[in-house]
């Protein structure tokens, strides 16, 4: 079950940071801080260093993502997953809810 929470929760946070705005903009300004570019036209995104381009692709990030959170896991289990456990319930209400729209 540990290991279900953690999946979900990976791709949680994988993709506030690579995909949402969040509240007051907080992950667009983290990828413009990183160095993610966007064309004011076509909203076309640019990378200017290797950390920005992790934060264009959901594949790289998750990759990130997953290895912190597993050593969060291995460190202190219980809370690593209480902290994940609600990015797993969100991603499980975002998944049916795509589903059944």
């Amino acid at each position: 079950m540990a290991y279900l929470i953690l999946a979900l929760a990976t791709w949680r946070i994988t993709s506030l940071l690579v995909n949402e705005d969040g509240p007051w903009s907080m992950f667009t300004r983290l990828r413009a801080l990183v160095g993610v570019r966007y064309d004011g036209e076509t909203f076309q995104q640019t990378a200017s260093n290797v950390v920005a381009g992790a934060f264009m692709c959901i594949w790289c990030m998750s990759v990130w993502v997953g290895l912190i959170l597993m050593i969060a896991w291995l460190l202190w289990p219980q809370s690593t997953l209480w902290a994940a456990t609600p990015l797993a319930l969100s991603a499980v209400a975002i998944v049916m809810d795509k589903v059944t729209a």
